[in-house]
Protein backbone atom coordinates (compact mmCIF):
# COMPACT_ATOMS: atom_id res chain seq x y z
CA UNK A 1 0.00 0.00 0.00
CA UNK A 2 1.37 3.38 -1.07
CA UNK A 3 1.00 6.19 1.50
CA UNK A 4 1.89 9.88 1.07
CA UNK A 5 1.94 12.23 4.06
CA UNK A 6 2.15 15.92 4.88
CA UNK A 7 1.41 18.24 7.78
CA UNK A 8 0.20 21.78 8.44
CA UNK A 9 0.64 24.20 11.31
CA UNK A 10 4.07 22.83 12.16
CA UNK A 11 6.04 24.91 14.67
CA UNK A 12 8.44 22.20 15.83
CA UNK A 13 8.76 21.80 19.60
CA UNK A 14 7.31 25.29 20.16
CA UNK A 15 3.63 24.58 20.79
CA UNK A 16 2.81 28.05 22.09
CA UNK A 17 3.00 29.99 18.81
CA UNK A 18 0.02 32.37 18.82
CA UNK A 19 -0.40 32.34 15.05
CA UNK A 20 -0.41 28.54 14.70
CA UNK A 21 -2.64 27.00 17.37
CA UNK A 22 -3.64 23.89 15.40
CA UNK A 23 -1.38 21.15 14.07
CA UNK A 24 -2.75 18.70 11.50
CA UNK A 25 -1.43 15.70 9.61
CA UNK A 26 -2.84 13.92 6.58
CA UNK A 27 -2.12 10.75 4.62
CA UNK A 28 -3.48 9.51 1.30
CA UNK A 29 -3.20 5.99 -0.05
CA UNK A 30 -2.98 6.73 -3.75
CA UNK A 31 0.14 6.79 -5.90
CA UNK A 32 1.57 9.71 -7.87
CA UNK A 33 0.03 8.65 -11.19
CA UNK A 34 -3.45 8.60 -9.64
CA UNK A 35 -2.74 11.89 -7.90
CA UNK A 36 -1.70 13.54 -11.20
CA UNK A 37 -5.05 12.55 -12.71
CA UNK A 38 -7.05 13.99 -9.78
CA UNK A 39 -5.09 17.25 -9.84
CA UNK A 40 -5.40 17.54 -13.64
CA UNK A 41 -9.18 17.06 -13.46
CA UNK A 42 -9.42 19.54 -10.58
CA UNK A 43 -7.39 22.18 -12.42
CA UNK A 44 -9.50 21.73 -15.54
CA UNK A 45 -12.71 22.22 -13.59
CA UNK A 46 -11.41 25.04 -11.40
CA UNK A 47 -8.32 26.72 -12.92
CA UNK A 48 -5.85 28.22 -10.45
CA UNK A 49 -2.57 29.99 -11.09
CA UNK A 50 -0.09 28.10 -8.93
CA UNK A 51 2.46 25.48 -9.96
CA UNK A 52 2.09 23.54 -6.69
CA UNK A 53 -1.19 23.17 -4.83
CA UNK A 54 -1.08 24.70 -1.37
CA UNK A 55 -4.15 24.72 0.85
CA UNK A 56 -3.27 28.03 2.49
CA UNK A 57 -3.48 29.83 -0.88
CA UNK A 58 -6.39 27.84 -2.29
CA UNK A 59 -8.60 28.64 0.69
CA UNK A 60 -8.31 32.36 -0.01
CA UNK A 61 -10.46 32.25 -3.17
CA UNK A 62 -13.84 30.83 -4.17
CA UNK A 63 -12.29 28.92 -7.06
CA UNK A 64 -9.58 27.54 -4.79
CA UNK A 65 -12.15 26.33 -2.27
CA UNK A 66 -14.13 24.62 -5.03
CA UNK A 67 -10.94 22.93 -6.20
CA UNK A 68 -10.26 21.71 -2.66
CA UNK A 69 -13.80 20.33 -2.42
CA UNK A 70 -13.36 18.54 -5.76
CA UNK A 71 -10.11 16.94 -4.60
CA UNK A 72 -11.37 15.80 -1.21
CA UNK A 73 -14.50 14.33 -2.80
CA UNK A 74 -12.28 12.43 -5.26
CA UNK A 75 -10.19 11.09 -2.36
CA UNK A 76 -13.13 9.71 -0.39
CA UNK A 77 -12.18 6.44 1.35
CA UNK A 78 -8.52 7.01 0.47
CA UNK A 79 -7.31 9.40 3.15
CA UNK A 80 -6.96 9.91 6.89
CA UNK A 81 -6.48 13.09 8.89
CA UNK A 82 -5.92 14.07 12.49
CA UNK A 83 -5.41 17.36 14.27
CA UNK A 84 -4.32 18.69 17.64
CA UNK A 85 -4.99 21.74 19.76
CA UNK A 86 -1.34 22.52 20.50
CA UNK A 87 -1.97 23.99 23.93
CA UNK A 88 -3.81 20.87 25.06
CA UNK A 89 -1.17 18.67 23.44
CA UNK A 90 1.51 20.43 25.48
CA UNK A 91 -0.58 19.84 28.60
CA UNK A 92 -0.70 16.18 27.65
CA UNK A 93 3.09 16.08 27.59
CA UNK A 94 3.00 17.11 31.27
CA UNK A 95 1.55 13.71 32.10
CA UNK A 96 4.11 11.89 29.98
CA UNK A 97 7.17 13.77 31.22
CA UNK A 98 6.16 14.63 34.81
CA UNK A 99 3.87 11.84 36.03
CA UNK A 100 4.93 8.85 33.96
CA UNK A 101 8.65 8.99 34.96
CA UNK A 102 7.63 8.40 38.58
CA UNK A 103 5.53 5.35 37.70
CA UNK A 104 7.43 4.20 34.63
CA UNK A 105 7.63 0.61 35.83
CA UNK A 106 3.85 0.26 35.52
CA UNK A 107 2.11 3.25 33.95
CA UNK A 108 -0.62 1.10 32.43
CA UNK A 109 -3.06 1.62 35.32
CA UNK A 110 -3.19 5.35 34.61
CA UNK A 111 -3.90 4.83 30.91
CA UNK A 112 -6.55 2.22 31.66
CA UNK A 113 -8.37 4.72 33.87
CA UNK A 114 -7.89 7.63 31.42
CA UNK A 115 -6.04 9.53 34.15
CA UNK A 116 -3.66 10.92 31.52
CA UNK A 117 -6.58 12.62 29.78
CA UNK A 118 -7.80 14.04 33.08
CA UNK A 119 -4.36 15.52 33.80
CA UNK A 120 -4.16 17.06 30.32
CA UNK A 121 -7.55 18.76 30.71
CA UNK A 122 -6.87 19.68 34.36
CA UNK A 123 -3.70 21.50 33.28
CA UNK A 124 -5.45 22.99 30.26
CA UNK A 125 -8.09 24.63 32.46
CA UNK A 126 -5.48 26.12 34.74
CA UNK A 127 -3.33 27.40 31.91
CA UNK A 128 -6.36 29.26 30.54
CA UNK A 129 -6.78 30.96 33.93
CA UNK A 130 -5.92 34.65 34.18
CA UNK A 131 -3.56 34.22 37.11
CA UNK A 132 -0.13 35.64 36.48
CA UNK A 133 1.92 32.44 36.70
CA UNK A 134 -0.48 30.41 34.56
CA UNK A 135 0.92 31.93 31.39
CA UNK A 136 4.46 31.13 32.47
CA UNK A 137 4.22 27.51 33.54
CA UNK A 138 3.91 25.96 30.08
CA UNK A 139 6.59 28.24 28.64
CA UNK A 140 8.90 27.11 31.45
CA UNK A 141 7.95 23.46 30.97
CA UNK A 142 8.64 23.77 27.25
CA UNK A 143 12.05 25.33 27.99
CA UNK A 144 12.82 22.51 30.41
CA UNK A 145 12.00 19.84 27.84
CA UNK A 146 14.27 21.55 25.32
CA UNK A 147 17.22 21.94 27.66
CA UNK A 148 16.53 19.07 30.11
CA UNK A 149 17.60 21.58 32.80
CA UNK A 150 14.91 21.29 35.43
CA UNK A 151 15.80 24.69 36.87
CA UNK A 152 14.24 26.16 33.72
CA UNK A 153 10.78 25.40 35.21
CA UNK A 154 10.76 26.70 38.81
CA UNK A 155 6.98 27.25 38.94
CA UNK A 156 6.48 23.53 38.40
CA UNK A 157 9.46 21.97 40.13
CA UNK A 158 10.32 24.42 42.95
CA UNK A 159 6.86 25.00 44.31
CA UNK A 160 6.52 26.64 47.73
CA UNK A 161 3.02 27.00 49.10
CA UNK A 162 2.14 30.53 50.12
CA UNK A 163 1.38 30.97 53.79
CA UNK A 164 -2.19 31.90 54.74
CA UNK A 165 -3.43 31.45 51.18
CA UNK A 166 -7.21 31.51 51.51
CA UNK A 167 -8.08 29.46 48.44
CA UNK A 168 -5.19 27.47 46.95
CA UNK A 169 -5.54 26.87 43.24
CA UNK A 170 -6.16 23.17 42.36
CA UNK A 171 -3.14 23.20 40.04
CA UNK A 172 -0.99 23.26 43.15
CA UNK A 173 -1.58 19.51 43.33
CA UNK A 174 0.41 19.10 40.10
CA UNK A 175 3.10 21.46 41.38
CA UNK A 176 3.36 19.58 44.68
CA UNK A 177 3.68 16.26 42.85
CA UNK A 178 6.31 17.63 40.45
CA UNK A 179 8.32 19.28 43.22
CA UNK A 180 8.21 16.20 45.45
CA UNK A 181 9.51 13.97 42.67
CA UNK A 182 11.79 16.57 41.08
CA UNK A 183 14.95 14.45 41.17
CA UNK A 184 13.33 11.31 39.77
CA UNK A 185 11.68 13.28 36.97
CA UNK A 186 14.92 15.07 36.07
CA UNK A 187 16.88 11.82 36.03
CA UNK A 188 14.40 9.99 33.81
CA UNK A 189 13.99 12.83 31.32
CA UNK A 190 17.75 13.26 31.07
CA UNK A 191 17.76 9.79 29.49
CA UNK A 192 15.98 11.31 26.49
CA UNK A 193 19.12 13.20 25.59
CA UNK A 194 21.28 10.07 25.83
CA UNK A 195 18.93 7.54 24.27
CA UNK A 196 17.40 9.31 21.28
CA UNK A 197 18.95 9.93 17.88
CA UNK A 198 18.13 13.64 18.00
CA UNK A 199 19.32 14.06 21.63
CA UNK A 200 15.79 15.16 22.53
CA UNK A 201 15.71 18.13 20.15
CA UNK A 202 12.24 17.24 18.87
CA UNK A 203 10.81 15.82 22.09
CA UNK A 204 7.66 17.97 22.08
CA UNK A 205 7.19 17.97 18.32
CA UNK A 206 3.83 16.55 17.21
CA UNK A 207 4.96 15.17 13.85
CA UNK A 208 6.20 11.86 15.22
CA UNK A 209 3.04 11.09 17.20
CA UNK A 210 0.91 12.06 14.18
CA UNK A 211 2.87 9.79 11.83
CA UNK A 212 2.60 7.02 14.44
CA UNK A 213 -1.20 7.37 14.32
CA UNK A 214 -1.34 7.18 10.54
CA UNK A 215 1.02 4.22 10.29
CA UNK A 216 -1.13 2.37 12.81
CA UNK A 217 -4.27 3.28 10.86
CA UNK A 218 -3.01 1.95 7.54
CA UNK A 219 -1.13 -0.88 9.23
CA UNK A 220 -4.47 -2.44 10.20
CA UNK A 221 -4.88 -3.43 6.55
CA UNK A 222 -2.02 -5.90 7.16
CA UNK A 223 -0.39 -4.80 3.90
CA UNK A 224 3.27 -3.69 3.74
CA UNK A 225 3.43 0.10 3.51
CA UNK A 226 5.49 2.20 1.13
CA UNK A 227 5.54 5.63 2.77
CA UNK A 228 6.71 8.99 1.46
CA UNK A 229 6.64 12.25 3.44
CA UNK A 230 7.36 15.85 2.64
CA UNK A 231 10.82 16.78 3.93
CA UNK A 232 10.72 16.99 7.74
CA UNK A 233 13.64 17.19 10.15
CA UNK A 234 11.77 15.70 13.12
CA UNK A 235 10.35 12.82 11.07
CA UNK A 236 13.69 12.15 9.44
CA UNK A 237 15.26 11.93 12.91
CA UNK A 238 12.88 9.19 14.09
CA UNK A 239 12.37 7.34 10.80
CA UNK A 240 15.10 4.72 11.50
CA UNK A 241 13.23 3.73 14.67
CA UNK A 242 10.03 2.87 12.79
CA UNK A 243 11.38 -0.51 11.70
CA UNK A 244 13.85 -3.08 13.00
CA UNK A 245 14.90 -3.81 16.60
CA UNK A 246 14.06 -0.35 17.97
CA UNK A 247 10.56 -0.57 16.50
CA UNK A 248 10.05 -3.93 18.17
CA UNK A 249 11.04 -2.51 21.56
CA UNK A 250 8.74 0.48 21.15
CA UNK A 251 5.83 -1.76 20.20
CA UNK A 252 6.44 -4.01 23.16
CA UNK A 253 6.28 -1.02 25.50
CA UNK A 254 3.21 0.42 23.75
CA UNK A 255 1.38 -2.90 23.97
CA UNK A 256 2.19 -3.07 27.68
CA UNK A 257 0.62 0.38 28.20
CA UNK A 258 -2.45 -0.06 26.02
CA UNK A 259 -3.08 -3.68 26.93
CA UNK A 260 -3.81 -4.83 23.39
CA UNK A 261 -1.92 -5.61 20.21
CA UNK A 262 -4.01 -3.68 17.68
CA UNK A 263 -1.09 -1.45 16.80
CA UNK A 264 1.84 -1.82 14.48
CA UNK A 265 2.69 -1.86 10.80
CA UNK A 266 5.10 -3.37 8.28
CA UNK A 267 7.17 -1.11 6.07
CA UNK A 268 7.98 -2.40 2.59
CA UNK A 269 10.96 -0.02 2.49
CA UNK A 270 12.44 2.76 4.65
CA UNK A 271 10.33 5.91 4.75
CA UNK A 272 11.37 8.27 1.95
CA UNK A 273 11.48 12.06 2.30
CA UNK A 274 10.71 13.90 -0.90
CA UNK A 275 10.13 17.30 -2.51
CA UNK A 276 6.37 17.73 -2.79
CA UNK A 277 6.76 19.60 -6.10
CA UNK A 278 7.68 16.30 -7.76
CA UNK A 279 5.12 14.19 -5.89
CA UNK A 280 1.47 15.11 -6.43
CA UNK A 281 0.32 12.58 -3.84
CA UNK A 282 2.14 14.64 -1.20
CA UNK A 283 0.48 17.79 -2.59
CA UNK A 284 -2.90 16.17 -2.00
CA UNK A 285 -1.87 15.36 1.57
CA UNK A 286 -0.90 19.03 1.96
CA UNK A 287 -4.33 20.13 0.73
CA UNK A 288 -5.99 17.85 3.29
CA UNK A 289 -3.72 18.84 6.18
CA UNK A 290 -3.95 22.54 5.44
CA UNK A 291 -7.73 22.47 5.07
CA UNK A 292 -8.02 20.54 8.33
CA UNK A 293 -5.88 23.03 10.25
CA UNK A 294 -7.77 25.97 8.75
CA UNK A 295 -11.14 24.42 9.52
CA UNK A 296 -10.39 23.83 13.18
CA UNK A 297 -8.84 27.27 13.61
CA UNK A 298 -11.41 29.31 11.68
CA UNK A 299 -14.27 27.08 10.60
CA UNK A 300 -14.67 25.93 7.01
CA UNK A 301 -15.97 28.56 4.59
CA UNK A 302 -19.62 28.55 3.54
CA UNK A 303 -20.30 25.98 0.85
CA UNK A 304 -17.84 23.40 2.21
CA UNK A 305 -20.27 21.78 4.68
CA UNK A 306 -20.49 18.49 2.77
CA UNK A 307 -16.70 18.28 2.53
CA UNK A 308 -16.46 19.05 6.25
CA UNK A 309 -18.69 16.06 7.02
CA UNK A 310 -16.57 13.83 4.80
CA UNK A 311 -13.39 15.01 6.52
CA UNK A 312 -14.98 14.32 9.90
CA UNK A 313 -15.64 10.73 8.81
CA UNK A 314 -11.94 10.32 8.02
CA UNK A 315 -10.67 11.84 11.29
CA UNK A 316 -8.55 9.48 13.40
CA UNK A 317 -9.39 9.04 17.06
CA UNK A 318 -5.82 10.08 17.80
CA UNK A 319 -6.73 13.76 17.70
CA UNK A 320 -6.37 16.13 20.64
CA UNK A 321 -9.12 18.62 21.45
CA UNK A 322 -10.65 19.83 24.72
CA UNK A 323 -13.23 17.60 26.38
CA UNK A 324 -14.57 19.45 29.40
CA UNK A 325 -16.51 16.43 30.66
CA UNK A 326 -13.16 15.02 31.75
CA UNK A 327 -12.92 17.72 34.44
CA UNK A 328 -16.59 17.92 35.41
CA UNK A 329 -16.66 17.15 39.14
CA UNK A 330 -20.31 16.16 38.92
CA UNK A 331 -19.17 12.98 37.17
CA UNK A 332 -17.97 10.05 39.28
CA UNK A 333 -14.87 9.16 37.18
CA UNK A 334 -13.67 12.76 37.54
CA UNK A 335 -14.12 12.60 41.31
CA UNK A 336 -11.95 9.48 41.32
CA UNK A 337 -9.31 11.20 39.20
CA UNK A 338 -9.25 14.22 41.49
CA UNK A 339 -8.85 11.93 44.51
CA UNK A 340 -5.98 10.14 42.75
CA UNK A 341 -4.24 13.42 41.98
CA UNK A 342 -4.60 14.53 45.61
CA UNK A 343 -3.15 11.22 46.82
CA UNK A 344 -0.23 11.48 44.39
CA UNK A 345 0.51 15.02 45.57
CA UNK A 346 0.50 14.26 49.29
CA UNK A 347 2.44 11.02 48.70
CA UNK A 348 5.12 13.05 46.94
CA UNK A 349 5.40 15.09 50.15
CA UNK A 350 5.51 11.99 52.34
CA UNK A 351 1.98 12.20 53.73
CA UNK A 352 -0.04 9.80 51.57
CA UNK A 353 -1.98 6.75 52.68
CA UNK A 354 0.93 4.49 51.82
CA UNK A 355 -1.34 2.26 49.76
CA UNK A 356 -0.09 1.08 46.35
CA UNK A 357 -1.62 3.23 43.64
CA UNK A 358 -3.73 0.35 42.32
CA UNK A 359 -5.18 -0.18 45.78
CA UNK A 360 -5.80 3.52 46.31
CA UNK A 361 -7.66 3.78 43.00
CA UNK A 362 -9.92 0.94 44.11
CA UNK A 363 -10.51 2.70 47.44
CA UNK A 364 -11.36 5.96 45.65
CA UNK A 365 -13.75 4.23 43.25
CA UNK A 366 -15.60 2.53 46.09
CA UNK A 367 -15.72 5.76 48.10
CA UNK A 368 -17.20 7.73 45.21
CA UNK A 369 -19.71 4.98 44.37
CA UNK A 370 -20.93 4.80 47.97
CA UNK A 371 -21.05 8.56 48.43
CA UNK A 372 -18.53 8.38 51.26
CA UNK A 373 -16.01 10.39 49.22
CA UNK A 374 -17.47 13.84 48.57
CA UNK A 375 -16.18 17.02 46.92
CA UNK A 376 -17.24 20.52 47.87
Amino acid sequence: MYIACDEAGHTGPNLLADDQKIFSFASVNINDDEAWEIIADARKAFPVQMPELKASRLLSSDNGRRLISFIIDALDQHFAINAHDKLLALCGWIFEYVFEPVYKENPRIFYEKDFHRFIAMFCYLWIRDNRADAAKVLAQFQSYMRSKDIDQAPILFNFVEKQNEEQPHPFQLVQRFATGHRDAIAKDNENIRRNTRDAGTWTLDLSASALWSHLNHWGRTKQPLTVICDESKPLRSIAPDLAGPTYEGVMEYANAIYGHSDIGWELAAPIEFVDSRAHPSVQLADVLAGTTAFGFANGLPEGMEKIGEMMHQHMLRDSIFPDFERVDLKKDPVKVHYAILYELAVTAEGFGTGAPIEAYIEIAEKGVASGELNFH
